[in-house]
């Protein structure tokens, strides 16, 4: 038997639902259209490349601008001095004792 407090909860349910669907739904349109536009850029860029290489041109190559290194700087870095080793307890050895028979009682 359905109770008003279980009606309710459903219906919250399912309303909260259909709002993650909308935002579900809007997040993947703008991925899409992301995704859209970057293959349109990709398009334009292989275009314009095949457009070069059908005329003959040399192929843009990006020129590096080389800088020449810096001088290095050295540090003086101080050793840690390393911890003393604890001396560990060391277990004193148990003198043994050998055990005299016993005598058998009568």
């Amino acid at each position: 038997m359905a109770t008003s407090f279980k009606i309710k909860a459903v219906e919250e349910l399912r309303k909260a639902k259909k709002v993650e669907r909308e935002l579900e739904a809007t997040a993947h349109a703008a991925s899409e259209e992301n995704k859209l536009a970057k293959q349109k850029i990709n398009a334009e860029r292989l275009a314009a490349k095949m457009a070069r290489i059908e005329k003959g041109e040399k192929p843009v190559v990006a020129v590096l601008k080389v800088v020449e290194p810096v001088a290095e700087i050295e540090v003086a870095v101080k050793p840690k001095p390393k911890a003393k080793a604890k001396a560990k307890a060391k277990a004193k050895a148990k003198p043994i004792v050998k055990k005299k028979p016993t005598k058998a009682k009568k």
